[in-house]
């Protein structure tokens, strides 16, 4: 018997906190305290899925990343068909008993199988009857009446395309990853396959925005200024495979902001924002992303460009980048992070390839960055030489740019003569 009794406690009560959302750890900085170019691809591309994919037509899967494997349903040819205008024999009834040749076949011009010691007439393209199993050209015989005189003989297959000799059916056309292209649709609409389960293209809204921003062809005041950023980055956009749609938000009130975007995440599958070049229009930009989403800014070590915002924006977290107002640090990011991004959701590679040229110029950087350099390559005698464009006028430098040079972390210096890497701005 126990000497006391144990009160019976109350249950604790465990108050629940709640976390708030925010975007995973970021990469770590370096020495100099900047996020390295590489690191910042990689973290973003791990805050995206890609697309879920879904059947199409052939015509619409154009350019889309193929999520099956591919096989011809059907034989081709279908049948086996004539390779000249001739008659289709049974190979065997032209010789005889000893292997010598008969002198002469009888015509036959019924239907069904082919008589035993028969040839039929047929055009390039027919189909053999049953039982030929070679075509003789006209060449090879002389008719006389209802005979032919057989001047030459053909052996089982001569003559003769035959079935699946193209293309068998089960056999592989295009693999998981293949982007579908025209000749592509052509190919598989002849191997009886007409819709294909592919990743749709990416939707992307780029928004212009900054106080006075206005769109090319509007009459401008003095306080206004032409947008050309988000019209450069809306067609780069379009060129890595995107469906793109635009506007332009001639305010930095965030109200006025963050009601255009939000509109806009009905139709995207990302967000792409650009301004008129103003440090205060980034920030008002970058602000309101911070009032609808989960933003990432960060100090890339890499020029031009070092400013990047990232965010997931909305109740469906939609990614949106925001580039930096200059037009060229504008595009260098897009091609960056914008143009990996869609590859991504489109679930194609998003790792760019580097080519490998000889440099016409030597090329300087900062160890610890990267630099990209607007240039442009040519081929002398099967050898890519590359230089770099400077130009007054950003956008005439990028319109005549068709690389951007990758000087990478690591190096200080290209001489005349030596490698350097570049990213093709107009690869397939």
């Amino acid at each position: 018997m126990a000497w006391f009794g144990r009160k019976k406690e109350a249950p604790l009560e465990v108050e629940e906190v709640e976390v708030a959302p925010s975007l995973p750890e970021p990469p770590p900085l370096n020495e100099a305290g900047l996020r390295s170019m590489q690191d910042h691809v990689d973290y973003l591309l791990g805050l995206v899925e890609p697309l879920n994919p879904f059947g199409m037509g052939l015509l619409e899967a154009w350019d889309q990343v193929l999520c099956e494997d591919l096989e011809s349903l059907v034989d081709v040819p279908a049948h086996t068909t004539a390779l000249v205008d001739g008659y289709a024999v049974r190979a065997a009834d032209l010789v005889d008993e000893d292997n010598q040749r008969v002198e002469s076949m009888q015509l036959f011009d019924g239907e069904g199988r082919i008589p035993v010691g028969a040839i039929k007439h047929v055009t390039v393209g027919e189909k053999l009857p049953p039982g030929a199993t070679a075509v003789l050209p006209s060449t090879f015989i002389a008719l006389e009446g209802e005979l032919a005189r057989v001047f030459e003989t053909v052996t089982d297959g001569e003559y003769v395309r035959s079935a699946g000799e193209h293309l068998s059916a089960g056999e592989p056309l295009m693999r998981v990853g293949e982007v579908v292209g025209a000749r592509h649709i052509g190919l598989l609409a002849g191997a009886g396959i007409d819709k294909v389960f592919v990743r749709p293209k990416p939707r992307v809204v780029v928004v212009g925005s900054g106080e006075g921003l206005v769109e090319p062809g509007r009459p401008v005041d003095a306080d206004q200024t032409i947008d050309a950023n988000s019209f450069l980055i809306a067609a780069a956009a379009r060129a890595a495979g995107a469906r793109v749609f635009h506007i332009v938000v001639g305010s930095n009130n965030h109200a006025e902001l963050a009601q255009h975007v939000t509109d806009q995440l009905i139709r995207a599958d990302l967000v792409i924002s650009t301004t008129g070049g103003r440090r205060e229009d980034y920030e008002a930009m970058v602000q309101t992303m911070s009032g609808i989403g989960l933003v990432d800014s960060a100090q890339v070590a890499m020029t031009p460009g070092r400013t990047q915002t990232f965010g997931l924006i909305g109740e469906d977290n939609i990614p949106m980048i925001m580039l930096p107002g200059n037009p060229v640090s504008a595009y260098v990011s897009f091609q960056a992070f914008g143009w990996p991004l869609i590859r991504k959701l489109a679930g194609a590679d998003p790792q760019r390839k580097l080519h490998r040229g000889i440099a016409r110029t030597g090329f300087r950087s900062l160890e610890g960055q990267t630099h990209l350099l607007r240039g442009i390559v040519t081929n002398e005698s099967g050898i890519n030489r590359v230089a770099q464009v400077s130009r007054q006028h950003a956008l005439s430098e990028l319109a005549e740019a068709n690389v951007l040079i990758v000087l990478d972390e690591q190096t200080a210096q290209v001489r005349a003569g030596e490698s350097v890497y570049y990213w093709k701005l107009d690869e397939d």
